[in-house]
């Protein structure tokens, strides 16, 4: 199972397989993290997570398409979406603040659209990675100002990198 999920205003991949002992994740974007994990549901609602010495206990609540998690005592509001959607469902794009555009599946960056400093309007393209052996033209998800670019031409991209930041 695969989730793009917002937290503190990040934006991370997540990937999960389950199998009868344990749960294997990996845990692109942002942070990259990846390893296996103990849950056990304790009640409806509250999990247990033990990832080698360290135990987590996780309380997970939903109120429309909020979520919120409490991890040991500290409040995490969520948003998870499913990574093919083009809009995050917790109320799709953002329009202030600087915005990362994100590899959504490991390819390749065929060739930049744009240049650091440039102005795009919301729905121009901005780079084209190629992947599966398609060529994909990935758009600016909102108007602004190129911030940064943070892969070159030719640069191989995992799922959940960032590719560029807009402003």
């Amino acid at each position: 199972m695969k989730w793009r999920v917002e937290a503190a205003a990040l934006e991370y991949l997540l990937e999960i397989h389950k199998n009868s002992v344990s749960t294997h994740y990996t845990l692109g974007g942002s942070l990259h993290a990846e390893g296996a994990v103990s849950i056990e549901e304790v009640m409806p609602g509250l999990y247990s997570i033990i990832e080698g010495n360290h135990s987590s206990m996780v309380r997970v609540s939903s109120s429309g398409e909020a979520v919120e998690a409490w991890v040991n005592g500290r409040r995490l509001p969520l948003a998870i979406s499913d990574p093919r959607d083009t809009q995050a469902q917790s109320g799709g794009v953002r329009l202030s603040g600087p915005q990362e555009l994100r590899a959504l599946m490991p390819g390749k960056v065929v060739k930049l659209l744009v240049s650091v400093g440039d102005e795009v309007e919301a729905g121009t393209g901005v780079i084209v990675v190629e992947a599966m052996k398609m060529q994909n033209e990935m758009r600016a998800p909102k108007t602004g100002r190129v911030k940064r670019i943070h892969k070159a031409e030719g640069s191989t991209v995992g799922p959940g990198e960032a590719l560029l930041e807009i402003e």
